[in-house]
Parts: C-alpha cells; sequence; structure tokens
C-alpha cells in the first residue's frame, strides 16, 4: 500500500508565513515607525534643549555682565557722592572752626575787659577791703 504523503508539514510552513507576514506587516513595521519618529522627537528635543541650554548660558555671561557694569558704574557713583559729601564735611568744619575761633577770640577780649576791669575795681576798693577785714578779724570797728 502505497501511502499519501504527509502535507502537514507544508501546512505549518503556510501557516507560519501567513502568520509571520501578518505579525510583519500589521505589528511589527508599525511598531517600528512608531520607535523611528518617537526617537526623532527625542532628538529634536535634545537640540531644542541644547540650543535653550546655549542660549541661557549667553543670557547668564550677558547678565554677569550687566551686573559687573553696574556694578563697577555705582562704584563710581558712590565714590563721588563720597569725595563730595567730604568735601562738603570739611567745608562746614572749616566754617565751624572758624566761627569758634572768632567767638573764642571774643571772649578773650571780653575776659581781658573784665580783668581790667576787676583789676580797677580791687585797686580803688583795696584798702577799704582791707580796713573791713582787719576790722573783722580784729573784733572792733578801725580806723
Amino acid at each position: 500500500m502505497l501511502a499519501l504523503p504527509n502535507y502537514s508539514l507544508l501546512l505549518v510552513m503556510a501557516c507560519f508565513w501567513l502568520v509571520f507576514l501578518l505579525v510583519s506587516t500589521q505589528l511589527v513595521r508599525p511598531l517600528g515607525r512608531l520607535l523611528a519618529e518617537r526617537e526623532g522627537r527625542i532628538d529634536a528635543a535634545r537640540v531644542g534643549h541644547e540650543r535653550a541650554r546655549a542660549e541661557l548660558t549667553e543670557a547668564m555671561a550677558q547678565c554677569d555682565r550687566e551686573v559687573a557694569s553696574a556694578a563697577a558704574e555705582a562704584q563710581k557713583d558712590r565714590a563721588a557722592l563720597r569725595s563730595a559729601g567730604e568735601a562738603a564735611r570739611r567745608a562746614r568744619l572749616d566754617e565751624t572752626r572758624a566761627q569758634v575761633q572768632a567767638r573764642l577770640a571774643k571772649l578773650g577780649v571780653e575776659l581781658d575787659e573784665a580783668s581790667r576791669a576787676a583789676r580797677t575795681v580791687l585797686r580803688e576798693r583795696g584798702t577799704e577791703l582791707a580796713r573791713e577785714l582787719a576790722s573783722h578779724l580784729a573784733g572792733r570797728r578801725l580806723a
């Protein structure tokens, strides 16, 4: 008896290739496209991130330069204001010193005049005051 050939191997092979074709066209290729798109978006985002980082670095450097420039300008202004204030303080100090010297001179003159007047009074009343003192010490009236 002659046996019919076993076609099951051919049938399994046909099913395998059919499933392979379906899986590759319906699953693997779309997933590959999605992954490729995702990789493209990631690369674009990476490039954008690097560009934004470079812009940020440049902006920070520009801000640092502007702050340093403003600080230098403020230091110059501060020094100018300080020297102007010091000049005004010295002018007021000199003016006050001159007023004090004039006042001291005036007081010295007044003191000299008062001293002369006191000496004159003492000369005029010296004898009289001496008699009064002697009278008090002696306890009786002296002539």
